[in-house]
């Protein structure tokens, strides 16, 4: 599966990513694992959480593990997920506003989430920004080019914002197959000549590579399983 090199440096690469996608497209794990590539680089990295139905990151053990490896966990505090007008922390508008700081954005995953992060659409324009969405061929309404073309306008039109690149994040966790990776970049490719929105990279699961005696490509971005998430059940789910 090949990208456009000059497409993956110029937008993973910029100081700001916004992870947008359907819900369990896998934007938290490749968010945690974005941010501390940062990091280990020596950068300055804020990791925000924007994902007000899946607090993820308001448990102890993954914010303190995060800041123990020099990542910054910005989080709502409380309950937030059923307010009408959720409060936020100022923090958030601080650290897109500092340049000296990289910021990854997990946003929700649905229309109400790409509305959260509509409130700072006007701090998330210039060259410094990449607005990324994370496509996980085998999560509900995801499944087609219409499919997710169709949610791509949807987070568009709530956020004010533009997806620039798309991020094959496509997996069934353990039960992964060659075929079902080869699968997700077929779709990719469909995808890509439908949108015209170039493929900047894909998240891939280092031990599964290994497993499978795949040889790691420039264009992968290594996904290791920080989180254990609620959808793991079975390939059939």
């Amino acid at each position: 599966m090949n990208t456009r090199a000059a497409d993956r440096e110029g937008l993973l690469g910029r100081r700001v990513l916004v992870l947008m996608g359907g819900y369990g497209a896998g934007k938290t794990q490749l968010a945690i694992n974005l941010s501390l590539q940062r990091a280990r680089a020596g950068r300055r990295v804020a990791l925000v959480d924007l994902d007000l139905v899946n607090p993820y990151f308001r448990s102890r053990e993954i914010s303190e593990r995060l800041s123990e490896e020099g990542v910054r966990v910005i989080r709502p505090e409380g309950d937030l997920a059923f307010a009408e007008n959720p409060s936020l922390p100022a923090q958030i508008a601080g650290v897109l506003r500092d340049r000296s700081m990289d910021v990854v954005l997990d946003v929700g995953g649905n229309e109400n989430g790409a509305a959260i992060v509509g409130r700072y659409h006007d701090l998330l324009q210039g060259r410094d920004i990449a607005v990324l969405q994370v496509v996980n061929v085998f999560r509900p309404f995801s499944t087609s080019v219409a499919e997710i073309e169709e949610l791509r306008l949807v987070m568009e039109n709530r956020s004010h914002l533009k997806v620039q690149g798309w991020i094959n994040n496509s997996n069934l966790q353990d039960w992964t197959t060659l075929a079902d990776w080869e699968k997700s970049g077929e779709v990719l490719a469909d995808l890509v000549k439908a949108s015209r929105i170039p493929l900047v990279g894909c998240g891939v699961n280092p031990e599964w590579a290994e497993a499978l005696g795949l040889v790691w490509q420039p264009e992968w971005i290594p996904v290791k399983r920080y989180l254990k998430l609620g959808w793991k059940g079975s390939k059939r789910e």
